[in-house]
């Protein structure tokens, strides 16, 4: 049995495309439900006309998480160990075969979940819309380069097993996992995702993402959006991470790749700043090796974008706005080090943000 879950918060505008995005699955879905979380809107109609079961979110304080837990404490006790449960994001929508594949994923007992790959969808014009369907595309590639193992299953569209889910319960019980507020999902964390990956992982079982369940989502419209929603991202990995330690056999990785990151600051800041100083000194000279290799860079920046349209291929053709998007996303890396090393708590209060 496959049932859908759609956490929704006044989503009035994109509630029916997503519905019916999964009704129209090669693979129908028993039930779909969306539950509708402190809605001030019409998201609860609209959902309805759509032919989606509407439950409404009781004194719920625990954003997306809160309102996962509450229907799968309702529903779960009921559902056999191989019965499967989507839960995806109220502004996505999946590919057709989605549920298909991912059902045949989660027959193999070694499966734990199965993660969407995330595309954005078209923009509007905007510059920052155009960068992050490009960035969405290159992670898309990146996916399916590293035999379908995307680097955290997304928030905007995972199956599990009901099998799966109830071990996650467990173990937040018997110390197995980290503990914390919520049966299922952690209603402390800001992003649930990076949570439930590694609860997961740690429990011992693999996490494919494969590359035909493929789910398009919202991109953030504006520069100070995208900042928040980047920071939270971050903000929440890192507490993740701390909660999990940063040097388990799943977690190692994880942290290697954060201080890869911390790496590149560094290399950028320095060969910038030795940059500037050679030009202001007049002792710059043009290498033809570095020529030669800034080329390849230029060349696959612009290759790698090609799925994201000819826009995105001509912005990265300019490679000043696209050294200028890394500077902005490394900025929010900054910033999130510097909240843990002062060992702010990290909380939802720091702002809004998908």
């Amino acid at each position: 049995m496959i049932t859908v879950l759609i956490p929704a918060h006044n989503e009035q505008e994109s509630i029916k495309a997503t519905v019916e995005s999964v009704k129209t699955q090669t693979r129908p879905a028993n039930r779909i439900i969306v539950v509708t979380d402190n809605c001030s809107d019409d998201t609860a109609a609209i959902a309805a006309g759509a032919g989606a079961t509407v439950i409404a979110s009781v004194g719920n304080k625990g954003k997306k998480a809160g309102a996962l837990n509450q229907i799968l404490s309702r529903i779960l006790k009921d559902a056999d160990d191989d019965d499967i449960f989507l839960v995806m994001d109220a502004d996505g929508r999946v590919s057709p075969d989605f549920l298909a594949i991912a059902a045949g994923e989660l027959a193999d007992s070694k499966n734990g979940a199965v993660g969407g790959v995330f595309y954005g969808k078209p923009d509007k014009g905007g510059l920052v819309e155009a960068m992050q369907i490009a960035e969405y595309v290159r992670y898309a590639r990146q996916v399916v380069r590293k035999n379908e193992q995307a680097y955290v299953l997304t928030g905007t569209a995972t199956a599990f097993t009901a099998c799966v889910l109830r071990a996650v319960a467990s173990g937040r019980v018997d110390g197995t996992l980290p503990s914390g507020p919520g049966p299922y999902y952690d209603e402390r964390t800001m992003t649930e995702d990076s949570y439930m990956t590694f609860a997961v992982k740690t429990l011992g079982y693999q996490t494919p993402s494969p590359a035909r369940c493929w789910v398009s989502t919202e991109v953030m419209p504006t520069w100070a959006m995208l900042w928040r929603q980047r920071r939270r991202w971050q903000l929440g990995a890192l507490e993740n991470l701390r909660s999990f330690g940063f040097f388990t056999k799943v977690t190692w990785r994880y942290s290697f790749k954060q201080l890869i990151a911390v790496c590149e600051l560094i290399f950028f800041a320095a060969y910038f700043t030795s940059l500037g100083m050679s030009l202001a000194s007049g002792t710059f000279h043009v290498m033809p090796f570095w020529i030669a290799i800034g080329g390849i860079f230029w060349l696959e920046r612009i290759v790698t974008a090609r799925k994201a349209g000819p826009k995105a291929m001509l912005i990265a053709s300019t490679m000043v706005i696209e050294l200028g998007y890394s500077f902005f996303l490394k900025a929010v890396n900054v910033y999130s080090y510097y909240q843990v090393i002062r060992n702010r708590e990290i909380s939802w209060s720091l702002g809004p943000g998908k």
